[in-house]
């Protein structure tokens, strides 16, 4: 029965659906698909793909199949869920066979060689090394214990000390001649990789008379310690003459050893497979019915274009609730150490990063390494020796912390606040000259976001004193401050925040300016109604010491600044000003 689009099994259609999510690798799908229209002595013969986990290899192998058999050829596929040499074979044969490629000769000597392997392994007489050498073939290619031990005697496990394998296979010998009384099946137990392959390739050569072949080989990182000698005897000619419609593709995490293939080189190609492209991200969200702009940027930072990562984090986006938070859990989820991902968070609570405030913030990790692992992050930017984190990154990771331990989330931003207020001290500045200092008026910005996301209601006045004052230095620090307040009031949610950015909008003109004189004008009138300070009739009001000038009247006046008749921020209900972003 031959279902829609011509789809004669479940696993075809399967197959047509992943291809229609297939997103990028437009060059590549486009070379191997003109290679197998061209004559042969024009062909490319073997092709490999390398690039790290999750980049999309195995993928891209699964649209190389379908391109191939578009074109009508016969195509097999392995990795490392064969458990050996001539299991390999074997599944090739297979798959050929189901496509109407029969390799009859390699097929009855195969049951020839399982017949003569069960007789041993139920033989209660047979030797303990005849045995291990037969079940020596079922040995994992993942695990590293397999090796070609000499010429023409195949896979021998690597228990076998040297100098003991001569007489082990002696031994063997001459159970097996006793056994079945043919040197073909001593030949075929002792190596049946060795006797396999020549009718594999006899078989092949048949075929590629009416059909082009494609074999493809996954997860070479882990089978190339076996298949790739085989391999290269094959294209070396030890097992007979390969047929020219015969196309390999090697897919694994590291380039093919120019050591062994460079005499192939010009038969070869090489890719090398790159992340996606933030365009292309993009688009594979798209057809898996992504399209919330802020999910969609949280997801493409996070994943750095990793297709395998990109795919994974996409399914956060059933999660109506709050699809950037479960995008950042998937993508922590996908670190594997713990510590990793804590420290993940932790690190996206400073606006921007450096030794110093990893140290502060105390990571049982060392300080250096931690700094590394996270500067190679994809959604982590350097600039001038500092880490910032990708926006919306940031923004999510932090809004995940707070939500999941809202306690601790205001005591680290209270160490945060101390340990900025140490450095600024450490300039050691004189009274109001330290105001002209960029560093140290950098230093007193990050101060007092965290101190607002610590305890907005006890820091607000200082803040708004600071801003007042910023407001006769430049256009540009009293830009820094109100920017401050704004990602203060979506990072804490603190609703006294929150009303205050709204009301300070105000200030914003068309052109995004801040109104300098309105605002200052504004701060001081409502902090002196309000009992804060002492009234100031102009100038730069506030020494080195900074914050410290506030705390002595943090009870005397503080709910005239947030409670009475008219809102301290806003005028009650009749405020005008924008929504701010967290509100």
């Amino acid at each position: 029965m031959v279902g829609a689009g011509g789809a004669r099994s479940l696993q075809e259609i399967l197959r047509q659906r992943q291809g229609g999510e297939f997103v990028g690798r437009g060059l590549q799908c486009g070379i191997f698909r003109t290679n197998l229209q061209l004559p042969p002595v024009q062909r490319k013969f073997v092709f490999g793909l390398h690039g790290q986990a999750g980049i999309g290899k195995t993928f891209l192998l699964r649209q190389l199949r379908e391109i191939s058999l578009q074109h009508g050829a016969l195509v097999a596929v392995t990795d490392d869920n064969e458990s050996n040499l001539v299991a390999a074979m074997g599944a090739i044969s297979r798959q050929l066979a189901g496509q109407g490629g029969e390799t009859r000769g390699f097929s009855q000597r195969l049951a020839e060689y399982e017949r003569r392997h069960d007789d041993v392994l139920s033989d209660p007489q047979a030797p303990s090394e005849a045995r291990e050498l037969v079940m020596s073939t079922a040995i994992r290619f993942g695990l590293g214990v397999v090796r070609m031990a000499a010429p023409g005697l195949g896979p021998v496990a690597d228990a076998v000390p040297p100098e003991k394998l001569q007489a082990w296979m002696e031994q063997c010998r001459a159970y097996f001649a006793r056994k079945f009384g043919s040197q073909a099946d001593v030949r075929l137990l002792l190596s049946p990789v060795e006797e396999l392959t020549p009718f594999l390739v006899d078989d092949l050569r048949k075929i590629a008379q009416h059909r082009q072949l494609v074999m493809l080989f996954d997860n070479y990182e882990r089978t190339s310690e076996v298949i790739e000698p085989w391999l290269l005897r094959m294209l070396q000619g030890h097992y007979g003459e390969l047929p020219l419609t015969l196309l390999l593709g090697i897919a694994g995490q590291h380039p093919l050893d120019p050591n062994n293939w460079g005499e192939y080189s010009s038969i070869s190609v090489t890719w090398r497979l790159d992340p996606f492209t933030s365009e292309e991200a993009r688009t594979l969200l798209d057809r898996r019915g992504v399209r919330d702009p802020e999910f969609v940027d949280v997801v493409v930072e996070l994943s750095g274009g990793l297709p395998l990562l990109v795919a994974t984090l996409a399914e956060s986006g059933h999660d109506a609730h709050d699809p950037t938070g479960m995008a950042v859990a998937r993508f922590l989820n996908w670190v594997p150490e713990q510590q990793r991902r804590d420290d993940a968070v932790l690190a996206a609570l400073p606006r921007a990063l450096d030794e110093d405030v990893l140290a502060a913030l105390g990571s049982e990790n060392a300080t250096g390494d931690l700094f590394r692992w996270l500067r190679d992050r994809p959604f982590v930017h350097e600039h001038q020796g500092r880490l910032q984190y990708h926006q919306v990154v940031r923004e999510t990771m932090v809004r995940y912390e707070r939500g999941r331990a809202p306690r601790r989330f205001r005591q680290r931003h209270q160490t945060l606040a101390e340990h900025f207020q140490r450095c600024r001290e450490e300039l050691a500045l004189p009274g109001e000259s330290a105001w002209y200092d960029w560093e140290w008026r950098a230093l007193l910005v990050e101060e007092f976001y965290h101190r607002l996301c610590w305890a907005a209601h006890r820091w607000l006045p200082a803040a708004l004193e600071h801003c007042a004052a910023a407001c006769d230095v430049d256009a540009a620090t009293a830009q820094s401050w109100f920017d401050m307040f704004v990602e203060a009031a979506r990072d804490s949610a603190a609703a006294v925040v929150v009303a205050c950015v709204r009301d300070l909008h105000r200030f914003v003109a068309n052109n995004g300016a801040l109104e300098l004189t309105g605002l200052q004008r504004y701060l001081r009138r409502r902090l002196e109604q309000s009992g804060y300070g002492q009234p100031l009739d102009g100038g730069i009001a506030l020494s080195g010491g900074g914050s410290r000038a506030f705390e002595d009247q943090e009870h005397r006046g503080a709910l005239h600044l947030y409670q009475g008749t008219e809102d301290f921020f806003g005028g009650g209900t009749h405020g005008s000003a924008p929504p701010v972003i967290g509100e």
